[in-house]
């Protein structure tokens, strides 16, 4: 690479989109870091400070669940680890800031898949999604049928272990690890590494709606009277209350809980390219700090041992890596289903979102999960027919190219083809850069990674690439083209002008914040986080 720059995280992937083997002979261990790092926040970095007094002082701090996790065929012995990472909202040592409601929710659940080849997968799915809770006994020794509810109820009526087996039964995947944060934990976390930059885009949309007391609110997505979000349009500096803010807020979105996942992916990476390009780690104070929010925050199942995670973060900094970020796909309720359309409700489950488990099938049975009563091709790898790449259609183009920068490798055996294709995409009005080669020759097909707020300006990217594929990466910034040897050229990209506010008909993309600054004919926000 020139001048001996070292490669962006992503850059020494496989053609698969995985992590090659690491030369420490670590094997699954070696696979994982970087990708289990970036969901997890810094959950698991705090493990790479110290060493082995680290892990020990672990012992006595982190939250332990004894929890059933994969029977007796544990994903691990087949060289693949599933990770459930939960965001609850209890309000346990908040003193009272954030109500008073008792128990919790999974405010915020990944599911994340690492294959053997290291090809990592991210799932979210959003809380109100209307699914189907597995039989029960509570703590009071009552016993529940399965019934319908919302997604997130799994954890506050039943546990830790009622929501991994509710994962279980809806993906058909083994949940081999727990990795869970709570409010006062996420606050803490945040302050430890001095708080981030997110970018927060402009919108004309202003939500009006009652509260739980029935009381009018008024919210936008850069002022929520609920979460007590106030910050943008642009790049916003945010530390442990206005983070918690921003990951939280629900109303002020046209998308609703679409565009929540959405800011709390991009708050994740920004989280963790804050920790590993300063001095987090690296500084004594810092480090402590983080230590010490960290290891009080964080509960883990048994059966994660710190020795492992250790292992994972100190292996990470010489891993190369990246991942796909999909969102479970939902709509709102309608007549056909019995449900009222104005108002997003179904009865008797209130405010729900619904989900159609073909989609869910596509995303899962490449990953070694199935879905109840759906057919599909198990053998079937994502592009193959069936089950289509969710990257490999573009979304509507509607960032002109003179408003995109995008750095362009060569991932391909073909010499001075990054140097080719910049001068092409030049051409086209984009800011284009040389960036060299990547680590690996054995791509393919191109692709267009993006960082957090970058998806639309992607799309332009991929639209003026034919054949490309586009990949969320929470851990780079900007937009980040490898070619491949299907590379055939540059293509002028066609800008509609106008977007309908959800993604193309792909079964696992999620739909881009319809509130974006294209959408509503605006100019491109500042910030490109």
């Amino acid at each position: 690479m020139p001048g001996g720059t070292r490669l962006p995280s992503h850059l020494g992937l496989h053609e698969g989109g995985g992590l090659g083997r690491s030369q420490g002979g670590r094997g699954l261990a070696g696979h994982l870091g970087l990708s289990v790092l970036a969901l997890c926040s810094v959950t698991v970095l705090l493990f790479s400070v110290g060493g082995w007094s680290v892990a020990t002082y672990s012992d006595r701090n982190v939250t332990r669940l004894g929890l059933d996790l994969g029977g007796d065929d544990k994903s691990a012995k087949h060289d693949v680890a599933n990770y459930l990472l939960v965001g609850n909202d209890s309000r346990a040592g908040t003193n009272g800031e954030y109500g008073d409601e008792p128990g919790q929710h999974s405010d915020t659940t990944i599911l994340m898949h690492v294959a053997a080849d290291g090809a990592t997968t991210m799932l979210s799915f959003p809380r109100d999604t209307l699914v189907t809770i597995p039989a029960y006994t509570d703590n009071a020794g009552k016993k529940h049928r399965e019934h319908k509810g919302k997604f997130n109820s799994a954890l506050h009526d039943g546990g830790p272990q009622l929501l991994v087996n509710m994962i279980q039964n809806l993906t058909g995947m083994q949940v081999d690890h727990y990795v869970a944060v709570d409010l006062a934990g996420f606050k803490k976390i945040t302050d430890a590494i001095g708080g981030v930059d997110v970018c927060v885009l402009p919108s004309d949309f202003v939500d009006h709606f009652k509260d739980d007391n029935g009381r009018s609110r008024v919210s936008t997505n850069t002022k929520d009277s609920m979460s007590g979000w106030v910050g943008g349009p642009g790049t916003v500096h945010v530390n442990g209350d206005q983070a918690l803010a921003f990951v939280r807020q629900r109303h002020g979105f046209r998308a609703g809980d679409i565009a929540r996942i959405q800011r709390q992916q991009q708050f994740l990476g920004a989280v963790f390219h804050k920790a590993m390009s300063g001095d987090v780690l690296t500084n004594p104070l810092k480090s402590s700090a983080l230590l010490r929010a960290a290891t009080g925050a964080v509960t883990l199942d048994d059966d994660t041992s710190l020795d492992e995670l250790l292992d994972l973060a100190l292996s990470m900094k010489g891993m190369t890596g990246g991942m796909n970020v999909t969102t479970l796909p939902t709509r709102s309720p309608g007549l056909t289903d019995g449900g009222n359309p104005e108002d997003g409700t179904l009865p008797p489950y209130g405010s729900v979102q619904l989900y159609d488990p073909v989609d869910l099938a596509k995303i899962v049975v490449p990953l070694g999960g199935h879905v109840e009563d759906v057919d599909l091709d198990d053998t079937a790898a994502p592009g193959a027919a069936g089950t289509p790449d969710p990257g490999a259609t573009p979304g509507p183009v509607t960032v002109p190219a003179d408003q995109v920068t995008v750095s362009v490798y060569n991932g391909s055996t073909t010499s001075g083809l990054a140097a080719k294709a910049t001068t092409a995409l030049t051409g086209q009005g984009f800011h284009a850069t040389n960036a060299g080669n990547t680590d690996s020759k054995k791509y393919t097909a191109p692709r267009v990674l993006y960082g957090p707020g970058q998806q639309e300006a992607a799309w332009t990217v991929q639209a003026a690439v034919p054949g490309s594929i586009s990949r969320a990466d929470p851990t780079i910034t900007g937009i980040h083209l490898i070619l491949g040897s299907e590379y055939t050229g540059v293509v002028t990209p066609t800008v509609t002008g106008t977007t309908t506010g959800t993604a193309p008909a792909t079964a696992a993309a999620p739909a881009p914040a319809p509130e974006s600054p294209a959408a509503q004919g605006q100019a491109p926000p500042t910030c490109t986080l």
